[in-house]
């Protein structure tokens, strides 16, 4: 009989799940390991994903194209806004919502966008003491995010065994972004990609010690699908119907 690593072994060859795992799956999973020993593996987990960027980008471009990602690979951040200025154009967007992500620091959209004549505005409200003011505020980027046609946001992690985005909601970085409208565009960097979910899962842990982390976290995983008792697939019931993947790198 095979022992417990063996027989994980042979569910992974099943699976084909990718080699090159920078922590085994019993360490991310060791949640009452002390802050320091979390801290140092974190700290390897992205030495690695910085190390071996270009691999990890090559890994994660394939696996998201196999699972519904529309892919686009850009060389520099003008080849990234012009990508997603092609993309929306394509689409026919008049209005289009982005997130707060610091990569729009780097990959400016807005005005490529603007000048094309899509209006473009930004998941952000200002956060208020009165329930009232702070309900309708909520309720104006909900029914914003209802009615654009492209909502565009950056990503905080990427898994290329799986071909996952990952994004952390918080003030800026509302799910509606990338739930609602019916076409998702995201922008990822490289070094933002980590080889499995047992990396993902180990800096969540990390972020979560050191008060970074306070929330969810949003798994995308290609276009939204729903299935019947009857197995039937409908693309974009629950989410978007097309998703974009601009990879800078």
């Amino acid at each position: 009989m095979a022992d417990r690593n063996e027989f994980l072994q042979m569910v992974r060859d099943s699976l084909g799940v990718a080699s090159g795992r920078v922590i085994e799956p019993d360490d991310a999973t060791a949640f009452f390991e002390d802050q320091s020993g979390v801290s140092d593996q974190a700290a390897a987990v992205r030495e690695h994903a910085d190390s071996s960027r270009a691999d990890l980008l090559d890994e994660m471009a394939d696996a998201a194209e196999e699972i519904g990602w529309v892919i686009h690979r850009s060389t520099s951040p003008e080849d990234a806004v012009a990508a997603v200025t092609e993309i929306c154009r394509s689409a026919g967007a008049k209005s289009v919502l982005r997130s707060t992500h610091d990569v729009f620091e780097r990959v400016p959209v807005d005005a490529a966008l603007s000048a094309e004549g899509m209006a473009v505005s930004i998941a952000t409200r200002e956060p208020s003491d009165d329930d009232a003011v702070d309900l309708e505020r909520r309720l104006e980027l909900r029914e914003r995010a209802f009615d654009t046609d492209v909502g565009i946001t950056g990503v905080d992690y990427a898994v290329a065994e799986t071909g996952t985005v990952v994004i952390n909601p918080r003030q800026g970085v509302s799910r509606l972004v990338s739930l609602t409208p019916p076409m998702h565009i995201a922008i990822l960097e490289a070094g933002q990609v980590l080889p499995s979910l047992d990396e993902l899962f180990l800096l969540a842990h990390d972020d979560f010690q050191k008060g970074a982390h306070r929330g969810m976290i949003n798994l995308i995983t290609g276009p939204s699908r729903t299935a019947d008792i009857e197995a039937n697939l409908v693309i974009g019931v629950h989410g978007p119907v097309e998703v974009h993947l601009v990879i800078v790198g």
